[in-house]
C-alpha cells in the first residue's frame, strides 16, 4: 500500500500546482484534518473536506505566486514525509523555505496532513512594508 500513498501524494502535489482542487479534494476523506501552524494566517487546524479545501483555496489567494517543489517522498508505512521547498511571492516580497509535509493515509485516501516550515520566512513576504 505504501508505494499507492506515495502516488497519492505525489498525484495530489500535481493537482495543486495545477490549481485542481476537485483533484485534491477526491484524495481526501471526508473526516481529513490539515494543520497548519498557528504562527500563520489560515493556521491551526482545519477538520473536514470541505474546510480543508477552503483552507487550500484562501492560501492561495495570499500569494500572487506559489509553489511546493518535493525533493523526496518519504514511506513511512500509513504515512508519507514529503521533503520540499516553498517558493511564494507576497506582498512584502518573495519567500523561499524549506518545508516538510507529514501525510497519514487510510484506505487509499488523506486522512491528515501536517504542514511544517519556516513561518518567520513565509510571513515576511505576507507584509506590506511600510514606507
Amino acid at each position: 500500500m505504501s508505494a499507492e500513498n506515495i502516488e497519492i501524494v505525489r498525484t495530489t502535489y500535481q493537482a495543486l500546482d495545477k490549481g485542481d482542487l476537485q483533484h485534491i479534494g477526491e484524495q481526501f476523506s471526508e473526516e481529513v484534518e490539515w494543520e497548519t501552524p498557528e504562527s500563520l494566517p489560515l493556521g491551526g487546524i482545519a477538520r473536514g473536506r470541505d474546510a480543508v479545501l477552503g483552507r487550500i483555496a484562501g492560501l492561495l489567494q495570499l500569494w500572487s505566486e506559489f509553489s511546493l517543489e518535493p525533493d523526496e517522498y518519504i514511506d513511512a508505512g500509513e504515512r508519507i514525509i514529503v521533503r520540499g521547498v516553498q517558493r511564494a511571492v507576497g506582498p512584502g516580497g518573495a519567500s523561499e523555505s524549506r518545508y516538510l509535509h507529514v501525510f497519514t493515509l487510510r484506505g487509499g485516501k488523506i486522512v491528515r496532513a501536517e504542514y511544517i516550515a519556516d513561518t518567520a520566512t513565509a510571513m515576511g513576504a505576507l507584509r506590506v512594508h511600510e514606507r
